[in-house]
């Protein structure tokens, strides 16, 4: 099996029913379905052929979902960019992927054009979007071209996208992603949670994240109604449940804390939700259980990466009911058990695993993970070794096979000799009243080398000192820990992607300095 022949499955089992709505438009699986399939073949007509690597530059849309599915019918290799690129950034990734072509929404043209002579293996720029235009048009495409199955064989081990990462610690890497390896993921996910089946589910994540990607590949395995929404916005997100009535959703920590803090939050009818699955950062418990309390409904947290193949650890259902113990309580800190298809391993700095409850780096071995990064055997070798996904995240594990993911290796601070997580501050800091959203990073510091400093946006209304905020810690966590200094800002910069842009925060600390630590 590969990805096509999800979507060719609900064409043939549920040809008249829901498919994809968006933005008031609504389309039937069968509609889907020969949409996907006019794209594929007006694609390959322009002289691509299987194996050749097309970039996505868009935000989510039905169109973005569609193309999804065309390149992968085609044998074509879907190559993602966030929309929040700079031109240097979408230049690399094109330039390093090889890319043919581009599929574009109209407002990124002139990126594509200001970078136009540095990209020589562009050859068709595709652009999405509504009314006539000049050119290569998604809707004209579809209108000459052939409803049929495009005429290509495409097999398991053949590669289905490039999804570069974020490039936090220097150029994106491009993760090679195969059909087989997307539908071990999806499959797996399908074992561990009660998704809701033959039901709607909300797709408010960025599109070429991996977690958005998963979303939208994974809802006609589970025959679901995608209900894309171009961009979060929490009044969206609650027209889009009610109307719709939408029982599952997938969502980052920061829009969880964004709809819990929404004043629209009473006047919608949430009660068709089913379930929340949310993963791509920490979340402190008592935003969690701000949460439950407000929808009332199923919570599972997801944990994973795309050089896994996707989640690889689970806190279930079952896992978020609280009944008073401190067992259930401390549960929620945690990221949940490993799933039946992976091996976890935590290791110390020479590959040996650690004893229960100490620290070591995770890594994981999976059918889902991926062979490599693109085009880059060294940073593979590093990442990859003897079957092994070293991830760079610092977990330890309990007794009872639950991990406790402590920060990424690479944000970890230290001040004075002493190894400091960001997210053990960061939930203390989410359980005083007066804080909406939290962000802890290393600072330079002469003495120390790096001191903790967090960042905080107040909730509306609510007032707090730096000296209380950092008391509020040293009576919570160990005396080290505890923040040297406190900003507060009227926003925490938001990726694209939805989580807080800690890169973006630390550079205005860093900015002029060789090192970073």
């Amino acid at each position: 099996m590969v990805l096509g022949d999800l979507l060719r499955s609900m064409a043939r089992r549920n040809p008249d029913g829901l498919g994809v709505g968006f933005e008031g438009k609504s389309f039937s699986w069968k509609e889907v379905n020969e949409r996907v399939n006019r794209f594929g073949n007006a694609v390959l007509s322009l002289g691509l052929r299987k194996g050749d690597t097309v970039a996505i530059l868009a935000q989510n849309s039905h169109r973005y979902a569609e193309t999804y599915f065309a390149l992968a019918k085609t044998g074509l290799v879907a190559v993602p960019i966030s929309w929040q690129s700079a031109a240097p950034e979408a230049a690399y990734i094109l330039n390093h992927s090889e890319a043919k072509a581009v599929v574009a929404d109209h407002e990124y043209l002139p990126l594509i054009e200001s970078i136009s002579s540095q990209v020589s293996s562009v050859k068709h720029v595709i652009r999405m979007g509504e009314g006539e235009v000049d050119g290569l048009d998604f809707e004209n495409m579809l209108k000459d071209s052939p409803g049929s199955e495009p005429a290509v064989e495409v097999i398991p081990d053949d590669v289905r996208a490039l999804g570069y990462t974020s490039g936090t610690t220097g150029m994106p890497k491009g993760c090679i992603i195969t059909h087989r390896q997307t539908l071990a993921s999806l499959a797996n996910y399908l074992i561990e949670i009660p998704v809701p089946r033959e039901q709607a589910t909300l797709l408010p994540v960025p599109f070429y994240t991996g977690y958005g990607a998963f979303q939208c590949l994974g809802a006609p395995y589970s025959r679901s109604t995608m209900i894309i929404l171009r961009r979060f916005e929490p009044s969206q997100v609650f027209e889009a449940i009610e109307r719709y009535r939408i029982a599952h959703m997938c969502i980052v920590p920061t829009m969880i804390i964004a709809l819990c803090n929404s004043p629209d939050i009473g006047k919608y009818d949430l009660s068709s939700l089913r379930l929340i699955g949310y993963g791509g950062s920490v979340i402190a418990p008592a935003v969690l259980k701000s949460a439950i309390s407000m929808f009332k409904c199923g919570f599972c947290q997801v944990f994973g990466m795309l050089e896994a193949g996707g989640f690889v650890v689970f806190l279930t259902p079952e896992d978020h009911v609280l009944d008073g113990s401190e067992a259930k309580e401390k549960r929620l800190l945690s990221t949940g058990r490993e799933a039946q298809y992976a091996e976890i391993r935590l290791v110390d700095d020479n590959g040996v695993d650690v004893a229960p409850n100490e620290h070591g780096e995770l890594i994981v071995r999976s059918d889902s993970s991926v062979s490599g990064y693109w085009k880059m055997p060294e940073k593979t070798a590093e990442t990859i070794r003897d079957g092994w996904v070293y991830t760079g995240d610092v977990a330890y594990r309990d007794e009872d096979g639950y991990i406790f993911v402590a920060d990424r290796k690479k944000e970890m601070i230290v001040s004075g000799g002493m190894n400091i997580y960001p997210a053990e501050i960061e939930t203390v800091l989410y359980t005083h009243p007066a804080v909406a959203q939290a962000a802890v990073i290393g600072v330079p510091d002469e003495r120390w080398g790096e001191a903790v400093k967090a960042v905080i946006e107040l909730k509306q209304g609510a007032c707090a000192t730096e000296e209380q905020m950092i008391d509020y810690c040293r009576e919570r966590l160990a005396s080290y820990k505890k923040p040297k200094s406190v900003d507060f800002v009227e926003r925490l910069p938001i990726s694209s992607s939805g989580k807080v842009a800690k890169r973006e925060l630390r550079e205005r600390y860093w900015q002029g300095r060789e090192r970073r630590v």
